[in-house]
């Protein structure tokens, strides 16, 4: 009797076994796109925040010009920074200074890259509006 028992509990491990084996397969499957698509994310997260800083930086150094010399031929002299052009994948600057008032002029800044062989990132923009300094 004993040995009959034996033999059914060994069969009895084995099967727990491979359903074991079965679920391990499973959830290994699902996890690892899963953390792919984190580490894409988390890249992506971090581009973008580069991103952003770099548009800031560059309406701070744009707003602090002279208001003759915040032209749309300055602007188009205002290059990304070393490390951003680096950091992402084929990036573009568009920087625009509309100059039809004589009271303000509205600054667009754009940085757009490439997130993919054929995907592109959603654009990094800020606009600001700089106005003539009243003199006393």
């Amino acid at each position: 009797m004993n040995h009959r028992n034996s033999v059914s509990r060994t069969g009895s491990l084995l099967l727990e076994l491979l359903v074991a084996g079965a679920l391990l397969g499973v959830v290994t499957a699902s996890v690892i796109p899963t953390l792919g698509w984190l580490v894409r994310q988390r890249k992506f997260n971090q581009e973008r925040q580069a991103a952003v800083l770099e548009v800031g930086n560059l309406m701070e150094h744009l707003t602090t010009l002279e208001w003759d010399d915040l032209t749309p031929e300055r602007a188009s002299q205002i290059q990304l920074s070393d490390s951003l052009m680096k950091q992402l994948s084929e990036p573009r600057l568009t920087v625009t200074v509309d100059t039809e008032e004589d009271a303000a002029k509205r600054v667009l800044i754009q940085i757009a890259w490439q997130i993919g062989p054929d995907r592109a990132a959603p654009p990094v923009r800020l606009a600001a509006w700089v106005y003539r300094q009243q003199t006393r």
